[in-house]
């Protein structure tokens, strides 16, 4: 083959790559959030639905939603009470909070707190105070969990224990990308290092 053959093969390939990773980049992680649908599984009732005219605020018990994508993940999230907030109803503060991540063709991951706002157009909920994630052999404690769906990401922060199996993990906040499944450990200071301690 000639120079100028192989030289034009290269210019095409690096084109044609340049081409995919401008489309997966800008373009299918967008359609990943378009996909998203959700519904919410108990009808707001006279019985479940109260006002309370002292904070001006509406409270709604036992609320339940549930959202899936084109992949066929599901995230299902209930509340005892979620408590409508008066100068945004897009936000919910949700109290007594339980989730439950269905990926698919993995085991469930299990979210529990006090308290979490979510916030009904963007699906974004942010766990925070006595928040626990079990997964598998994972078993995490923390102050703070944030499901980001517009940025595809999960990030655990304030982590006071995390388990996995026989060995725990001290570090300050994970985050953990949904679309690229890449993982991030770090501290808060950068004199502290991230330990893994084995029983």
């Amino acid at each position: 083959m000639k120079k100028n053959t192989i030289f034009q093969l290269l210019i095409f390939s690096t084109i044609f790559l340049s081409i995919f990773l401008f489309y997966y980049n800008f373009f299918y992680k967008k359609n990943y959030q378009k996909q998203i649908k959700t519904e919410i599984i108990n009808e707001v009732t006279p019985d479940n639905f109260k006002e309370d005219t002292e904070t001006n605020k509406s409270v709604i018990l036992n609320l339940e939603y549930k959202s899936s994508d084109a992949f066929g993940n599901e995230y299902i999230l209930k509340a005892n009470s979620a408590e409508i907030q008066p100068d945004n109803e897009e936000n919910l503060k949700l109290i007594d909070v339980r989730a439950v991540i269905y990926l698919k063709d993995k085991t469930p991951i299990n979210i529990s707190s006090d308290f979490a706002f979510h916030n009904k157009n963007s699906f974004d909920t942010n766990f925070f105070s006595q928040v626990e994630v079990k997964h598998d052999e994972f078993d995490i404690e923390s102050e703070n969990l944030d499901l980001l769906y517009a940025s595809n990401l999960v990030s655990l922060y304030n982590i006071k224990k995390a388990v996995y199996g026989e060995s725990s993990l001290k570090v300050d906040k994970i985050n953990f990308d949904i679309l690229t499944k890449d993982l991030s450990m770090n501290m808060y200071k950068n004199n502290e290092r991230i330990n893994i301690l084995y029983k």
